[in-house]
């Protein structure tokens, strides 16, 4: 009888151990479970991120390409007459330089982000423009014997979509973060910036380039409270594409101020 009694209590004492062992098991997955879901829409999140910042990125080099074989010194001060196209039958728009450039940044003509008739018709089919955050900045450099010699246009050396919308209230938004704080005074490619990255070889004697600048507020696509403790909701998305534009080159005759 003690020898049963024995056998059933190392029975129960196994039958414990097993049932808190379990307990155990389920208490760590309960804990680990809101943390390993919490990585995994992070994951997710920084997908959504990455996907519109490659969006982002090929707009700049799509303007880039535009804008390097045209000429920067095709500008109109009218800005009423300022339009991204198409022109009407028997009307012509007139070109300028800037505002066509970043008319690429606008969405495409007839779809629903078409709301500005005059900020239509360019090739950005996946990212919402906001004007009262959002910029474009583009740079011109001319490069005479390997110096930065010229940034245009005249005066400041940038040209800013925010500064010459038709939203007077929300300008050099380029300068701020997406929480309305000004970080910056400068643009990225600035006339320091640019020199600092020349070499001195031949190539780069006598040349001209195109600075191309998106500043975008990235709405988060899952907005997790969690994250907004860490990273800033809206966040900032800065962009560029340095491009050679032989149209600025320099020339034995001065150029036009634009």
């Amino acid at each position: 009888m003690p020898e049963k009694l024995v056998q059933l209590r190392h029975i129960i004492r196994r039958l414990s151990s097993r049932q808190r062992q379990k307990g155990q098991s389920f208490l760590e997955l309960a804990l680990i479970i809101p943390i390993m879901l919490i990585l995994l829409l992070g994951v997710v999140e920084v997908a959504f991120f990455l996907g519109s910042y490659l969006d982002l990125l090929d707009l700049t080099r799509e303007a880039a390409r535009f804008a390097s074989v045209r000429d920067p010194f095709t500008v109109q001060t009218n800005t009423s007459l300022w339009d991204c196209g198409p022109a009407a039958a028997g009307t012509e728009i007139p070109f300028d330089f800037y505002y066509q450039t970043s008319c690429v940044f606008a969405p495409p003509a007839g779809s629903a982000m078409c709301t500005n008739p005059k900020f239509c018709n360019g090739l950005n089919s996946f990212i919402a423009f906001n004007p009262a955050t959002d910029d474009i900045v583009i740079s011109v450099f001319t490069i005479s014997n390997a110096l930065v010699t010229n940034g245009w246009p005249s005066p400041d050396g940038y040209w800013a979509f925010s500064d010459h919308d038709a939203d007077t209230t929300h300008n050099d938004n380029w300068k701020r973060d997406c929480q309305g704080n000004e970080v910056r005074t400068e643009p990225y490619f600035n006339e320091t910036h640019v020199q600092g990255n020349l070499s001195t070889s031949a190539s780069t004697l006598n040349k001209g380039f195109v600075g191309i600048e998106f500043y975008y507020c990235y709405e988060q696509a899952l907005a997790l409270p969690i994250m907004n403790n860490f990273i800033p909701n809206p966040l900032r998305a800065h962009v560029y594409t340095l491009m050679p534009l032989p149209a600025a080159q320099p020339s034995p005759t001065p150029k036009p101020a634009p």
